[in-house]
């Protein structure tokens, strides 16, 4: 926002009125889209309209792969973690930031593959519509997900 219009909106509030609404105003652009997003697979779903033996089909897949993926992110973030921790004293630590690395690429490739794997499974579920639908969702998901922080949005 240009400071220009920041302060006809903070405008004739105290210094701690006008620090509280820059609060408020930095948690709700941090904290809301997330929010939102959490809901966006599962109102995309009810767009896709299942019979009820589709959704319990999906039910099952997103079981059988939901473990090993929250396990595999856990490990990332467990070895991201390590990693940090040995780029303190990096001229000491080479060859075990090198292999933590070339571990962390390891688990991302087998974390693609198992989200090739669940897309598979779920687009067997689905009629030719909701495939289109349903690859054009991940797609787009996906493109999204890869945009820098900074151009990340909500709806873009």
């Amino acid at each position: 926002m240009d400071r220009r219009k920041m302060g006809s909106v903070t405008q004739g509030m105290g210094a701690g009125k006008s620090m509280r609404y820059l609060l408020s105003l930095l948690f709700f652009l941090l904290f809301v889209p997330p929010l939102l997003a959490q809901d966006s697979y599962h109102d995309f779903e009810r767009g896709l309209q299942l019979s009820s033996e589709q959704r319990m089909k999906m039910e099952e897949i997103k079981g059988k792969y939901m473990n090993e993926w929250q396990s595999s992110r856990r490990e990332i973030i467990q070895k991201k973690l390590e990693l940090q921790e040995l780029n303190r004293n990096s001229s000491q630590n080479l060859e075990k930031i090198e292999k933590l690395h070339n571990e962390i690429m390891g688990i991302k490739m087998t974390r693609e593959d198992i989200y090739t794997q669940y897309r598979g499974d779920v687009s067997r579920v689905l009629n030719n519509e909701q495939k289109e639908k349903y690859n054009n969702f991940c797609n787009s998901e996906r493109r999204r997900m890869m945009r820098p922080p900074g151009i990340r949005g909500h709806g873009r």
